[in-house]
């Protein structure tokens, strides 16, 4: 009777580790995505986590701090990213007491019940010249940030990094010779020593649509994961433009020495109205492989068989986005909740 007891506790406690592990790896394997508020008819904070554990969305971006919305997430298990917003780095980079108050206010009254899982200083403040006035304010912003979480004692579990424009990248084709512009890698440079400092990843916004709507001479089916002939540089494969982007970013890292930073893919996606190839085929095929790919861990051809952290731009069709028609389009839902094409979140 003893040994029979032994046998089934032995199961329940397999059971379980099981259980849990089933759990982590479900949630190592979540989509994310863009939380964008330029809209006037969106719906509640509350009803978009509904929304998007029902559609298995594991990770959420928003750009600036929003108490309605962190409270809405508490205890959703659901990751979070949230914003300094350009506007604020002066304020956060001039002085440790503003860093430290933007912290008090915007992530400790929320942390751990809401699952913040990073803070991204600053969005793209490198494409020059549109975000000139704050280039500046960043890395001091950045590493005042940084401070204010181990003044709060939340540097082991809240990692600081800020997110790149693809314009960034002076070289991109082909990826094993991508370069950071000349203009941005002073900056650069000071960054990714902060990232490889403190464990946190390289940020980058990676969007196949523009590269493609800029150049025609890409092949359509090459940037929306469409079966290609591959292309070849230096004995690597490459069957969609994503990787190579991706694989861009991570030779222009390696250049500057920093060749181990992981990188997380704060935005990527593809509009469904507002321009020719902006079409709701293209938007369903695009960012139902994108899903695929990511979901499958097959990872770039530099680092093959890892998961590649991605946020698709965005949850919602926001209709005072602009100026240009097309950037009021690029929703996986339309702000009735219903889904502007059909998507699949997982691999299930």
């Amino acid at each position: 009777m003893e040994l029979l007891k032994q046998h089934r506790y032995m199961f329940l406690l397999i059971s379980c580790i099981v259980i849990l592990l089933n759990s982590m790896h479900a949630d190592c394997e979540q989509i994310g995505v863009n939380y964008g508020m330029d809209g006037n008819n969106l719906p509640s904070a509350g009803d978009v986590v509904s929304l998007m554990k029902k559609n298995n969305i594991g990770k959420m971006r928003i750009f600036g701090p929003n108490a309605d919305v962190l409270r809405a997430f508490a205890n959703s298990r659901i990751e979070v990213i949230v914003g300094v917003e350009n506007k604020g780095l002066e304020a956060v980079a001039s002085s440790q007491d503003s860093a430290n108050g933007w912290v008090n206010d915007n992530i400790k009254p929320f942390y751990p019940s809401t699952n913040i899982k990073y803070i991204a200083v600053g969005n793209e403040v490198l494409e020059m010249p549109d975000n000139a006035q704050y280039v500046s304010f960043l890395v001091p912003a950045i590493k005042n940030i940084q401070t204010a979480l181990e003044n709060a004692n939340l540097q082991n579990n809240i990692k600081v990094s800020t997110a790149h424009a693809m314009t960034v990248i002076g070289t991109s084709s082909p990826p094993s010779k991508g370069t950071f512009k000349d203009a941005v890698k002073d900056s650069m440079s000071s960054i990714l020593q902060f990232l490889q400092d403190h464990g946190s990843p390289f940020m980058a916004n990676v969007y196949p649509y523009f590269s493609y709507d800029g150049d025609r001479s890409i092949k359509l089916d090459y940037a929306l994961f469409n079966p290609t002939p591959p292309v070849v540089d230096e004995g690597l494969s490459y069957t969609n433009l994503f990787d190579a982007m991706v694989d861009a970013v991570l030779s222009a890292m390696e250049s500057l020495g920093h060749p181990n930073i992981p990188i997380v893919i704060t935005e990527s996606g593809w509009p469904s109205a507002g321009k020719d190839v902006a079409t709701i085929e293209n938007a369903q095929t695009y960012n139902n492989n994108l899903i695929k790919h990511v979901l499958s861990n097959a990872g770039t051809p530099k680092r093959p068989g890892s998961s590649i952290e991605t946020y698709i731009f965005a949850l919602f069709n926001e209709n005072l986005k602009g100026p240009a028609e097309v950037e009021k389009h690029f929703g996986l839902f339309n702000p009735d909740e219903q889904p502007v094409y059909p998507v699949k979140f997982s691999l299930n």
